[in-house]
Order: structure tokens, then sequence, then C-alpha cells
């Protein structure tokens, strides 16, 4: 059952091609209306000249509750950020799930560039009931990240009272603005 999951998660999750945005989402156009049209997700708030749009998910992705959201800067797309959970990550399965994620990533994208880890001193001191709890609590972050030509994909694991996220950000690098191309000939 556990595979099955984790080939679902990815075919939905990443099923255009590897140099595309993730579902399939034009972030090489202007967008000058909200982008209505995504499989697995609705339309929740948010508009284009606002600088972000945030969809909720319809169905479960590979047992996660997901949010969508798309963050926009001169009606062009500059970040899309999944998020799954806080439904289908618990004590138990925070890490494990985070792990699979990556492993997911790293089949699309090729091995990440680099990982970091931040652990407060404090949580030497935490009687931890479980792997997840110095999440929950703030003393554990761990961030991962792929370069990727044109885009920077950052993994990241966080808790709060109200649960785990797993939260998969794909920044685009700014498009150049013709204006500020003229500026600098100028100057």
């Amino acid at each position: 059952m556990k595979a099955f999951l984790t080939i679902f998660l990815a075919c939905i999750f990443f099923f255009s091609p590897s140099q595309a945005a993730p579902f399939q989402i034009d972030t090489k156009n202007q967008h000058s209306d909200i982008p209505r049209e995504i499989p697995g997700f609705r339309y929740w708030y948010g508009d284009v000249s606002y600088g972000l749009i945030i969809y909720s998910g319809t169905e479960d992705l590979g047992g996660f509750e997901t949010e969508l959201q798309l963050k926009f800067q001169n009606k062009l797309i500059t970040s899309i950020l999944l998020i799954l959970g806080p439904g289908g990550l618990n004590d138990e399965n925070c890490m494990i799930e985070y792990k699979k994620v990556l492993k997911i990533v790293n089949s699309k994208y090729g091995h990440y560039t680099f990982q970091k880890v931040e652990k407060d001193p404090l949580m030497d001191e935490l009687l931890a009931v479980s792997v997840c709890h110095p999440i929950q609590v703030g003393l554990y972050l761990a961030i991962t990240t792929w370069q990727i030509k044109g885009r920077t994909i950052e993994a990241v694991i966080v808790g709060d009272d109200d649960g785990f996220n797993i939260e998969i950000e794909y920044r685009y690098r700014p498009h150049v603005d013709r204006s500020l191309e003229k500026l600098k000939k100028a100057l």
C-alpha cells in the first residue's frame, strides 16, 4: 500500500516534463486572469494583481491534505508553493514522509544541491516523545534545496500546534525588466 501511495504521489505531483512547472502551470507568460484549471485543486482566493492566488486541494495527494499557492510579480509567476499537510502527517510519520517526498523530487530533478539542518541546542535537553516532536516545537528545521536551470526548488518540513507540513516551493529567477536594461545601458 505504501509503495502505491509513493507511485501515486510521484505521478500526480510531477506529471509534467522535467523542465516544466509542476501541474503544468504556465510560468513563462504573463497572466491577466486567475489560472483556474489546475487538476486536483480549486480556486480559493487571491488575484494576479494582488500578487497571490491560493488553491485548496479537492482530493488528498498521496494521503496528504494539500494547498497550492501561486505568487506573482508583474503578472508573472515567481513562485509556486505546494503545501502537504497537516492531514496525513503526524508524530510517527513526519520524517518518514518528508524523506519519501525528497526521494520523489530527487528522482525527478536529480540529487539535491544541498541540505541544511538547524538544530536548537535545547533539543538535547528535551525529552522528546517522538522524532517529530522537536520539529513541532520549532527546535529542528530541515531544508533541502535543488538548483536547476532557471529555478530553485526547496523542500522544508515545519510544525506548529496544528501539526506538520511539508512545503515544496518552486522559485523562478526574476524575469529581466526591459526598462531596467535600458537604465543599465544609460548609466
